[in-house]
């Protein structure tokens, strides 16, 4: 493709950054554009035939500086994006509300790339084994199963060393690890593909300490009955949306939402470091008292603030991989996004003021660790007040990127 030479607009862009200490080539700017990641200004006709203009919005050159930061290391755009969406590349650690009004149509277009690649849930990595075999059903099977029974011991060892990740139920010990990876297969593949004896075996290597020999015995005799009568004892088992079923379900959701779970998820991580200091200290504020309250009573507030604090622990240029599964995770799970409101607001009104409840907290721990949330006021953008369509969260806003 031949390009044209860059507009008086990307020329200006050019020498913006440069002034911010940022050399960016137009021919860079021209790929962003082309990608939909730079807020752009419709050209202009000059009339009798003098060609067109162009002009630089105001957030323009917001968006651009993130994206050179977050490409400095030759990043590929889509991860650029997601850092900028999650994780303002100007700091070294995520904060609430990145800022960063990154036009809607880039930010789908890395989502969609990064279910794609993502290898931070089981059946995901399955799935990409699987395809990877090519149109072989027994090829399929087979990477399938090797990449299944290589997670879950490793997650077991994770575990063992409490580096599992969080809000991943971990396997009890090495046959419930291989069990597991059994199941998982045939929640990604499809339970037809596996004979009930498969199956059953499964569970009851995952399940040996809940139940007695002899229910596995029972449930056999049963589903081989099944079989038998040429019926599926397992159709109504759940099963893996496939990648195509995933990026659907996120094109339904609508950008101010995915905007907003963004926000919300940000502002746990925020705080996280807080509440983190508070647990070691045993404090009894009543903010950090009701938090614990809300996350013993509500298991998915529970692993929302278990999964913030550990994305806390990484600098931005880590921190936006874990944080982008974590929005998926929401966004994509009708079922969760429906819920996401209620959990998160069980948390209110204790994380309306972050920063007073770190300064806080620093006072009763008595600590010189200053958690970030404390370095300043927090980003603009969050606010206290709307709630929104298709239930999303009920008190926590955003307004920006």
């Amino acid at each position: 493709m031949v390009w044209k030479e860059p507009s008086a607009a990307e020329r200006r862009l050019c020498e913006q950054l440069e002034a911010h200490g940022l050399s960016v080539s137009w021919a860079k700017i021209r790929r962003w554009r082309e990608f939909g990641a730079l807020p752009w200004k419709k050209q202009r006709g000059l009339g009798r035939g003098s060609g067109s203009t162009s002009e630089l919005l105001p957030e323009t050159f917001v968006v651009a500086e993130a994206l050179a930061l977050a490409t400095a290391k030759k990043r590929p755009l889509e991860q650029a994006v997601l850092h900028a969406f999650t994780t303002h590349p100007r700091f070294d650690q995520v904060l609430a509300t990145p800022a960063v009004p990154l036009p809607e149509r880039a930010v789908r277009r890395a989502l969609t790339w990064y279910m794609a690649r993502h290898d931070s849930h089981p059946f995901a990595v399955i799935e990409r084994a699987a395809q990877s075999a090519g149109s072989c059903p027994d090829k399929a099977m087979e990477a399938a199963l090797e990449a299944a029974h290589r997670y879950f011991p490793k997650l077991y060892r994770q575990a063992t060393q409490r580096r599992h990740p969080p809000g991943m139920t971990a396997p009890d010990n090495l046959a419930d690890a291989g069990g597991l990876a059994t199941y998982a297969v045939a929640i990604v593949l499809g339970f037809e593909n596996f004979g009930a004896d498969a199956i059953v075996e499964a569970a009851s290597k995952s399940l040996v300490d809940e139940y007695d020999k002899q229910a596995f015995v029972q449930v056999g005799k049963a589903v081989r009955e099944a079989e038998a009568n040429g019926e599926n004892p397992f159709s109504r088992r759940p099963r893996w949306p496939s990648l195509q079923d995933r990026v659907q379900g996120m094109e339904q959701v609508e950008y101010p939402m995915i905007r907003t779970v963004r926000d919300v998820l940000a502002l746990l991580v925020e705080a996280s470091p807080a509440l983190a200091s508070a647990r070691r200290a045993g404090s009894e504020d009543p903010d950090v008292l009701h938090i614990e309250k809300a996350r013993t009573s509500n298991r998915r507030t529970d692993e929302y603030l278990r999964r913030a604090e550990a994305i806390s622990h990484h600098p931005g240029a880590r921190a936006w991989k874990d944080f982008t599964g974590l929005l998926l995770n929401v966004c994509t799970a009708p079922q969760r996004l429906r819920t996401f409101q209620e959990d998160v607001t069980a948390l209110d009104p204790a994380l309306d003021d972050v920063l007073g409840l770190s300064r806080r907290i620093l006072a009763s721990c008595d600590t010189p660790t200053v958690p970030r949330a404390a370095a300043g006021t927090l980003p603009a953008g969050i606010t206290s007040a709307t709630p929104l369509r298709n239930g999303g969260p009920g008190r926590h806003t955003a307004s920006g990127s």
